[in-house]
């Protein structure tokens, strides 16, 4: 009796054991699906302060980046009412591995300019909070970034090979310097005299495959030494229209891809004329 009652016992005390620890691990799983917040809150704020447009919006994107490639969970776009601004975007718990690491990603678009932040926010897993506080910074236009790189390439100008040439009818006498660079004609100033009628100056820069680049006109009256009208006009290297500005008498107004074609379009006949004189 004795004999049989004792392995009875151990297999029974060995059930016992094992029976709990595995319905103990169930609310230890749960706890952590619940542990995944519903919404990502915070604040988004302008690093530098700028005064945004009515039509100014916030664009909110939660990712995956575990995931390859990554995998946008949740998202939202909202007008700005001022900033700093509170923020929630709505989270589907089910759809949160906890396993996987995600970060939010905020952008504020206003016209031409856009703000981003400069670091990643990790949200909600490995640790990561579900409430951030972000900082956008602005990201130059493209406008600004052609006006840099016509900045640049009219400062190169002077470690340039020139090439020159005049010519004259009977209203003018013009005159034009094109500056080569190893990838060749970068750069033409030309310069239009008309007497008494004042004169015309022409900056026309290129791209290192040859499309027009930009197109700064100055119209000086006689005897003036500055320009009482400037047009800027620029193309990105894929031909987008991106500068378009004409400052005349104080006011800055906007110039049509229409009235800016035919400065477009004596870029490229320039270009196709003074390319032929590159110096030796």
């Amino acid at each position: 009796m004795h004999k049989l009652a004792l392995p009875l016992l151990i297999a029974s005390v060995g059930l016992v054991a094992c029976g709990p620890s595995t319905d103990a691990n169930k609310p230890a799983a749960q706890a952590s699906q619940a542990a995944i917040a519903s919404a990502v809150t915070g604040q988004v704020a302008l690093k530098v302060p700028a005064q945004l447009s009515p039509a100014a919006t916030l664009t909110l994107e939660l990712f995956n980046v575990s995931a390859k490639p990554k995998v946008q969970v949740a998202s939202s776009t909202t007008n700005v009412a001022a900033m700093p601004m509170p923020f929630k975007l709505d989270v589907e718990p089910g759809k949160i591995d906890p396993n996987s690491f995600y970060i939010l990603i905020a952008r504020v678009k206003d016209g031409e300019r856009s703000y981003l932040a400069p670091r990643e926010y990790p949200v909600l897993t490995k640790g990561s909070p579900a409430k951030v506080e972000i900082q956008l910074a602005p990201e130059p236009t493209a406008s600004e970034k052609l006006e840099s790189e016509y900045g640049m390439l009219e400062r190169a100008i002077g470690g340039m090979k020139v090439a020159k040439g005049a010519s004259e009818d009977e209203t003018s006498t013009t005159a034009w310097d094109g500056f080569f660079d190893k990838n060749g004609l970068r750069y033409i100033r030309e310069i239009t005299d008309y007497g008494d009628k004042g004169r015309v100056n022409i900056y026309f820069a290129y791209h290192e495959n040859g499309k027009p680049m930009a197109v700064v006109q100055e119209r000086v009256a006689a005897m003036a030494e500055k320009p009482n009208s400037v047009t800027r006009l620029g193309w990105d290297a894929q031909g987008l229209f991106v500068l378009h500005t004409k400052k005349e008498g104080g006011a800055v107004t906007d110039v049509s891809e229409a009235d800016a074609k035919p400065l477009h379009d004596r870029a490229v006949a320039r270009f196709d004329t003074v390319s032929k004189k590159k110096p030796n």
